[in-house]
């Protein structure tokens, strides 16, 4: 499986960047300006976004955290920075719990994991498959935009989704940064306080007025937080 990456910066600690659904490496970009003198940045396309291979439809979390142990130790690096946003962060939980020999400190922004499923998952086993086509043409409704736009993927959407990775967090020793955008309308602030709270090792920062991609909407703050947190070792919420 080919694996798209980018890379900026040449010195310093080592940062792997895993993005979220729908997106691709190039998502950190907003970061570069802040962070590139100081470190060596790897965006990474995962399987099936950017220019990365596609991956099978059976392809779940667990199977994209071995993909992506498996890339870096072809590029031969070890005792990374490894960085998951969303989808990408539910990702980087799971290898940082299996692998903690790889990751040398692990920051999640907005990640994926702790499952919100819809009032009408139960029932919907139980409505014949007649009276589901009339009620076909309301699904972008009841629907989120990732599963709209999944196309060849939604066979995995489908199932990363419903993933519920609470014992991978709890199984987190690496020192784990979260960091959370007070306005977030994907995943809510309650999510990140709960795997604050599963990771016993981690700090929690909420950026003010900023959404589901707080390093979009200031890009500056967010790789503050980063670098003082890669300066200290406390567990502390500052």
């Amino acid at each position: 499986m080919r694996i798209n990456w980018y890379r900026f910066g040449r010195r310093g600690e080592k940062l792997v960047f895993l993005h979220g659904w729908q997106q691709d490496g190039r998502s950190f970009l907003p970061l570069v300006p802040f962070l590139h003198r100081h470190f060596q940045l790897f965006f990474v396309d995962l399987p099936g976004f950017g220019a990365s291979s596609s991956p099978p439809k059976n392809f779940n979390s667990q199977k994209y955290a071995q993909t992506i142990l498996s890339w870096l130790k072809k590029q031969k690096l070890n005792k990374i920075v490894l960085v998951g946003h969303s989808f990408g962060g539910k990702v980087a939980a799971i290898l940082a719990a299996q692998h903690p020999e790889k990751v040398k400190k692990l920051i999640l922004i907005a990640p994926a994991g702790i499952p919100h499923p819809k009032w009408w998952y139960p029932l919907k086993d139980k409505i014949p498959k007649k009276v589901r086509r009339l009620f076909s043409p309301f699904k972008k409704f009841l629907t989120s935009r990732d599963y709209q736009q999944a196309g060849p993927l939604l066979p995995i959407f489908k199932t990363v989704v419903k993933e519920d990775i609470t014992p991978v967090f709890r199984k987190i020793k690496t020192p784990t940064l979260i960091i959370w955008g007070s306005e977030d309308k994907e995943l809510p602030l309650s999510d990140g306080k709960l795997i604050h709270q599963l990771i016993p090792t981690s700090q929690l920062k909420v950026i003010k007025k900023a959404d589901h991609f707080p390093f979009w909407r200031n890009p500056k703050r967010t790789a503050e937080i980063i670098q003082k947190f890669l300066k200290t070792n406390g567990q502390k919420t500052y």
